[in-house]
């Protein structure tokens, strides 16, 4: 199966074209409420960084970024500031006038969903920021950048911060939260009980793939 560092270097290649579909994959977090590292937990055999991959290309992305924080990926600029930092680095890379953002933790999305949001410049499924499409123009990285240099600083000096969420991100630029047509896809899997309520819905979805479904 590909590893990791070759997957890498797979996800970031380009067709010459100038209509690039793009995406960013999330997949930079600690995992500390998993207890192990969630882009790496399997199902049907596939990691679940390797399926997030195969999901944006079936949704049509041409240009796949992957945030994480390990050699051979993107990483964060500014460390320890969640996924708005993962997104920030990446989004200097995008070359479309909108991009996907995926997260990696998300086993039950599929194609047709992320196909309906890139519909629209700037979109999320109601009650659920991730997956989102956001414009990646010059006003978003802006706010990127500047949001995240301000809880730098804040947290130098043992401030709190504010709006250093996807939330902030897509209500400042005019978010449309779409109803989502099947809202048990949208499942986060951030706990280990979350981890397995995902693979029963996975399986009940999926008899044949009964015999995965165990985390190696």
């Amino acid at each position: 199966m590909t590893n990791q560092h070759q997957l890498s270097a797979t996800a970031q290649q380009q067709k010459p074209t100038t209509q690039l579909q793009s995406a960013i994959i999330l997949a930079g977090g600690r995992s500390s409420r998993m207890g192990q590292d969630k882009a790496l937990l399997k199902l049907d055999g596939d990691s679940q960084l390797c399926r997030t991959v195969a999901l944006a290309k079936a949704a049509g992305c041409d240009q796949i970024l992957i945030s994480r924080n390990q050699p051979g990926f993107i990483n964060d600029l500014y460390p320890d500031a969640g996924p708005l930092a993962g997104i920030q680095a990446a989004l200097l890379q995008v070359h479309a006038s909108q991009c996907l953002i995926l997260p990696v933790d998300t086993p039950l999305l599929n194609a047709a969903l992320l196909t309906l949001l890139l519909q629209y410049p700037c979109a999320c499924f109601a009650g659920s920021p991730l997956p989102a499409v956001i414009p990646t123009n010059q006003q978003v990285k802006h706010w990127l950048a500047k949001t995240l240099q301000h809880n730098t600083s804040a947290a130098k000096n043992n401030n709190t911060t504010s709006g250093l969420s996807v939330t902030a991100l897509l209500q400042q630029f005019g978010v449309q939260q779409l109803p989502c047509p099947t809202p048990a896809a949208l499942l986060n899997t951030n706990t280990p009980g979350e981890w397995q309520l995902a693979l029963q819905q996975h399986q009940h979805l999926n008899p044949e793939a009964s015999r995965y479904g165990q985390n190696t």
